[in-house]
């Protein structure tokens, strides 16, 4: 698995203990609207039984968890839409982000290394 890193960081997303996405953070792709991805898949299904919406973000977390295992393609839209139902099952309270699932954000470490310092 690549980690995507942005100007910022990264902001990767965990399923049982498995890393499954990564997606760069920049001062427009912040962490809190990825986080926000979740509460936006809530409201726009509003007409769906939120019960319903529960299952349906479970079951497509599985898919994807299980194509990573698998070591089958995963595509962008599924990376996507992995991190909406994560995201919505926080919110909803029905998954904890803890060390096996959910998220976890990295700022972008600015070092200097003395050997690739041209100004010496």
């Amino acid at each position: 698995m690549v980690v995507r890193n942005g100007s910022e960081g990264s902001f990767n997303v965990f399923y049982k203990g498995l890393l499954i996405s990564s997606f760069p953070l920049t001062k427009k792709k912040t962490v809190e609207r990825y986080i926000n991805q979740g509460e936006a898949m809530i409201r726009g299904c509003k007409h769906i039984p939120i019960n319903q919406q529960i299952k349906i973000y479970k079951t497509m977390i599985e898919l994807v968890y299980d194509r990573k295992v698998n070591n089958q393609p995963v595509w962008r839209e599924d990376h996507v839409s992995l991190l909406n139902c994560i995201m919505a099952l926080i919110r909803l309270r029905v998954m904890e982000n803890d060390e096996q699932n959910g998220y976890f954000a990295i700022g972008k470490k600015k070092c200097k290394n003395k050997y690739l310092d041209n100004n010496k």
